[in-house]
């Protein structure tokens, strides 16, 4: 029987209910999951040498015949197997380790394709467990050597060869298994290939122009799926309707005057912006982006102030209780001279008061009310991407009119991204930081300066009188890895060295009195919080002068401003430490970036050169809901983004055939 792209991996030659498990943890079931399971990297061994050329650069592809094979055994009970393989150029030993099996797989005449580098050990040099493949006389028919070959994500009892050899047999079949569904008119003009053909090439690429042709076609499918989301949304939050605010200028000229400080022009033009949208009857739909510190908390409140005069209700959804409790303290205050009503909600058996015309601040517990004020017309969420898609939609869609939104958050977003990847949605940024701010002094630390570090900050501490407080973050919860130190480990040895005579708390996410532990912290119960980087949003700690961030290179760079702007948040001139690990793979990119952080203060510069380094990483929290993560396409790919979302419109516009069968394909 004809195999489809939805018959189970069983249908194939070899693969039995023991290996249909394994492949279940890879997520492939059916034929098509095997087909769209993407290497994530690749090998070009089509360079095939003679061994005489394979000496000369050490380091390669070569073939050659088996003339001797020998398993020897050491006084030490270790055992290696010494292959001696020759061609007309010249001779060579290969050494393998711990597999005997070979001087029987091996047999003396028969070709092989071997894949390896040269080690010199003492005078000699050989080749140690070289990659091998038996010579069929056609590369084509090679499963991997003599090819580029990509490397899969493996499991037990699932070896990327295995995932090779299976692909083959339905290599020829890929096309019909994997139907086109692009428009041909599309693929003609937007210069993209088949894609079955697409799929054929990305496991068994022809060369690496063919290769690169499939990953752009395969990029420009992954890619399509944000344009039509963002273009679809445009379309239908054009549709909805909101009840507008009044701007009363009187009033806010008071709160501005009540301020203790003048807010910066950022935050200014901002708040301009936000009230010609809450002046429409179509609901605003706008992102807040600030860096760390910068002020977003009473742009917010302007906004709160207005809505709330005009005989409206606001949501102010925080993703921690500990940061709903700080908003709740911040905007009371902020709002007390024009008496308005705030109600603190961050318990699920807590009920809301049925009246209207107030302020409701809370965590996801809001959600879990079985009422909300019918004249709810402004929602804020802090970090949105801490909440699901239902979530924040539940908000949204509670009455006839569609509240206005407005989203906050501190991670910034590269300039290059905002206005493709956010196209449903307006953004605003500040980037100016707060008058009389003090910058906050990054260092690098060498690991051989550690020790002199935390010398440094228990006399810091001291000499204030125990009146300021140090973060000492680490990557890990448990020991897991000999060069990454874990909280639980270091909070032990600080605790009974450096630190004895201070008050040192420990906290990570497994940690039930999370709450509680941050609350003493900020009430200064405690003078060091030891803890992994469940600290880094938004808690708000004005006494916390020195931030110590450990395996710094574990952590992104946006995740690192993030947890640098806990502190500084204070008058007093604040210091952040990043310390690498003693051994770091591909040390010297490490260590760039990291001195790359210590000499930027700004966030939105960390975000670019965290794009064009390493990908958006932080950024894939704040982008459209409900998109997979890419396989192949990067969002700093802004030419494809831009190309992607014209041809969403074009389809949305003038062809909704089409439309609905790559709907059907791309989401389903």
């Amino acid at each position: 029987m004809q195999i489809s792209s939805r018959s189970k991996i069983t249908s194939l030659k070899g693969v039995g209910t023991k290996m249909q498990d394994s492949f279940k943890k890879l997520d492939i079931s059916n034929i098509k999951d095997l087909i769209r399971f993407i290497p994530f990297k690749y090998r070009d061994t089509t360079d095939i040498m003679d061994i005489e050329s394979f000496k000369k650069v050490e380091e390669g592809t070569f073939l050659a015949q088996i003339v001797d094979v020998k398993n020897i055994f050491t006084r030490y009970g270790k055992n290696f197997t010494k292959v001696r393989v020759a061609d007309n150029s010249n001779r060579i030993d290969l050494i393998y380790f711990n597999q005997t099996y070979l001087s029987k797989a091996f047999k003396p005449g028969d070709w092989y394709i071997f894949d390896g580098k040269i080690s010199a050990k003492g005078k000699t040099k050989n080749i140690y467990n070289p990659t091998y493949e038996k010579y069929v006389g056609d590369s084509s028919m090679q499963i991997t050597l003599g090819k580029i070959f990509g490397t899969y994500h493996e499991t037990e009892g699932i070896t990327s060869r295995q995932i090779r050899k299976l692909l083959l047999l339905i290599k020829n079949d890929i096309p019909r298994l994997i139907k086109e569904y692009l428009p041909k008119k599309l693929l003609e003009k937007e210069k993209i290939i088949g894609i079955g053909e697409a799929l054929t090439q990305i496991h068994f690429p022809d060369s690496k122009e063919s290769l690169q042709l499939a990953r752009e076609r395969l990029s420009f499918e992954e890619m399509l799926r944000i344009g039509i989301k963002i273009e679809r949304q445009i379309e239908e939050r054009s549709q909805k309707t909101s009840l507008p605010i009044t701007i009363d200028e009187k009033l806010e000229k008071q709160f501005l005057k009540s301020l203790p400080y003048i807010l910066t022009n950022d935050q200014q033009i901002c708040i301009k912006k936000i009230f010609e949208d809450i002046q429409q009857n179509k609901p605003m739909n706008r992102l807040l982006n600030g860096d760390v510190g910068s002020g977003k908390t009473v742009v917010a409140a302007t906004v709160i102030l207005q809505t709330i005069k005009s005989g409206f209700s606001g949501i102010l959804l925080a993703p921690t209780t500990v940061l709903a409790k700080q908003h709740f303290e911040t905007l009371t205050q902020l709002l007390k001279p024009f008496k308005i009503d705030v109600e603190l909600c961050i318990s699920e058996k807590k009920t809301i008061s049925d009246a209207n015309n107030k302020l409701i601040i809370g965590t996801h517990a809001i959600l879990f009310q079985k009422e909300l004020p019918d004249d709810l017309n402004l929602v804020i969420v802090d970090e949105q991407h801490r909440f699901g898609v239902e979530q924040r939609e539940h908000l949204l869609n509670i009455g006839e009119n569609t509240p206005h939104y407005l989203t906050m958050t501190a991670t910034p977003i590269p300039r290059s991204l905002t206005e493709v990847v956010f196209g449903s949605t307006q953004v605003s940024t500040i980037k100016e930081m707060p008058i009389n701010r003090l910058d906050i002094k990054t260092k690098y630390v060498p690991v051989n300066k550690r020790i002199a570090c935390f010398k440094w900050i228990n006399k810091k501490i001291r000499d204030s009188k125990l009146t300021e407080q140090a973060f000492l973050i680490y990557p890990l919860i448990e020991d897991n890895e000999s060069s990454v130190k874990s909280v639980k480990t270091q909070y032990k040895n600080l605790t009974n060295s450096y630190f004895s005579e201070l008050k040192v708390a420990l906290l990570h996410g497994k940690i039930k009195e999370k709450n509680k532990i941050l609350t003493d912290f900020k009430k200064k119960k405690y003078n060091i919080l030891i803890s992994t980087s469940v600290i880094e949003v938004g808690i708000d700690i004005p006494d916390a002068t020195i931030m110590v961030i450990e395996n710094a290179e574990r952590f992104g760079l946006a995740q690192l401003h993030q947890l640098r702007g806990r502190v500084g948040r204070g008058n007093l001139q604040s210091y952040c430490f990043i310390i690498p690990s003693e051994n770091i793979e591909d040390r010297q990119q490490a260590l760039k970036r990291l001195k790359y952080f210590t000499t930027h203060k700004s966030g939105f510069d960390v975000a670019e050169y965290d794009l064009a380094q390493r990908g958006p990483g932080e950024v894939y929290g704040l982008i459209q809901s409900g998109i997979p993560r890419f396989k192949i396409a990067s969002l700093g790919d802004i030419e494809l983004l831009k190309k992607t979302r014209r041809v969403a419109r074009k389809l949305i516009l003038e062809d909704n055939y089409n439309l609905n069968k790559i709907i059907k394909k791309l989401f389903k």
